[in-house]
């Protein structure tokens, strides 16, 4: 669980108002005729200190929090009998532990604290009503109070406690996942800031390179064919860096610069056969890989640019292939979204996986976890589904492979 420290701050500065503000009410109606409320708020006022102390030592956690919000509802439960039992107006306390419990622990714990207040609550009505704990300051009147008036009260109230305590787990629930969304927006906004700051000094940077590394490509060539056996090694290798360097400056070009879609409506199936083909023509695909397609859709059309989607899917494609040693399995998986009008692809092999920390960088530019990658096939591929208005979620483990989903819409939004 995730504790935030400045929730934690809030509910303590609202418990010590609430405490000042019965105080004040208190002083203000009874003088010190109710010596029993003074103690109480004087306890409450101890225990927000120590458990403020506590937070700001960072000693906190599910029980700490748990044990602030039940020793609460025990000083509610003394206060409402002290100040008119079920007639009195701070029985409003209960339900503010619920939505105090919502903030500072989680959705689940408003319901739970909600459930005990109200048998705290009708506990004490109960033995006050029986005059098994009678109330100071009626004494024997407690006796002559109607059961009709009693138990109709205590039945309203119990059912506003529990109401409010399902509605703050509610509210509380929903603010947390707008909150991931948000947290999840800012992050892909930081991380489209620094792509464009990369894209710029790339855009910027690949053209100088690209003509003296062709200059040095020639050269090389030239030299090679007037040197002997020993320098045509040391030839190759300089050969075989520059093509390197050649291949990371068009992958740069590629990443950075504006796609045009040309969109044509193209069935997928036909797009994943003609990439399958594609790759087992490939230099790069291994013998002993089977590759399966499921729940072919042939009919199942979407407007896309198919040269474009048969770049993402190859990419993907090969990095299965690569994931995979020797021997293994990739499945090509289509799943027709009717809720949001669309189509899911699913590329999902048993290869070496990856680690949390892989993943997390995953889409970064220059973060290729294999030896001789460069690290932009997959911050294109990236690129590419966000200009079709889909998105792209990945799902692995180590040792257990890795399950690429890819949404396409049946329809792509052209950016202005």
């Amino acid at each position: 669980m995730r504790v935030d420290r400045n929730s934690i701050y809030s509910v303590l500065f609202f418990r010590f108002a609430i405490a000042t503000v019965i105080f004040i009410v208190n002083t203000t109606l009874f003088g010190l005729g109710r010596i029993p409320v003074y103690f109480i708020i004087t306890a409450i006022y101890s225990l927000t200190i120590i458990y403020s102390l506590l937070t700001l030592a960072n000693i906190f956690n599910a029980k700490f929090l748990y044990a602030q919000i039940f020793l609460d509802l025990i000083l509610e439960t003394l206060l409402v009998h002290y100040t008119g039992g079920v007639n009195s107006v701070l029985s409003i306390l209960f339900p503010l532990s619920s939505i105090a419990a919502s903030i500072i622990i989680s959705p689940g714990a408003a319901i739970v604290i909600a459930l005990l207040g109200s048998i705290m609550y009708s506990g004490v009505v109960a033995l006050e009503y029986l005059n098994i704990f009678p109330m100071l300051s009626l004494g024997a009147n407690a006796l002559v109070t109607p059961s009709a008036y009693v138990f109709s009260l205590l039945y309203f109230r119990v059912t506003v406690f529990i109401v409010i305590g399902f509605l703050s787990s509610y509210i509380a629930d929903q603010l947390r996942k707008q909150n991931k969304v948000v947290l999840s927006l800012q992050e892909k906004l930081r991380r489209e800031d620094r792509l464009s700051a990369i894209g710029k000094l790339a855009a910027s940077t690949a053209h100088e390179i690209r003509n003296p590394l062709a200059s040095i490509s020639g050269c090389v060539e030239a030299l090679k064919d007037t040197a002997g056996e020993k320098d045509k090694k040391l030839f190759n290798l300089i050969l075989k860096e520059t093509a390197r360097l050649n291949d990371i400056i068009n992958g740069l070009l590629e990443y950075v610069k504006p796609r045009k879609l040309k969109l044509e409506k193209i069935s997928v199936d036909e797009l994943i056969d003609e990439v399958v083909f594609l790759l087992k023509s490939s230099k790069k695909f291994k013998p002993g890989i089977m590759i399966k397609k499921e729940n072919p859709l042939p009919d199942l059309k979407i407007s896309c640019d198919p040269q474009q989607i048969k770049q993402v899917l190859f990419n993907l494609l090969i990095n299965a292939v690569e994931a995979i040693d020797q021997q293994g399995k990739i499945i090509v998986r289509q799943n027709p979204r009717q809720d949001i009008k669309g189509v899911e692809l699913e590329i999902i092999d048993n290869g070496i996986g990856m680690s949390k920390d892989q993943l997390g960088t995953l889409f970064e530019p220059f973060s290729s976890g294999k030896d001789q990658g460069v690290g932009l096939g997959l911050p294109i591929v990236s690129t590419i589904i966000n200009e079709h208005g889909g998105s792209i979620n990945i799902q692995s483990a180590l040792g257990k492979g890795t399950t690429f989903c890819i949404f396409l819409p049946e329809k792509v939004k052209i950016k202005e």
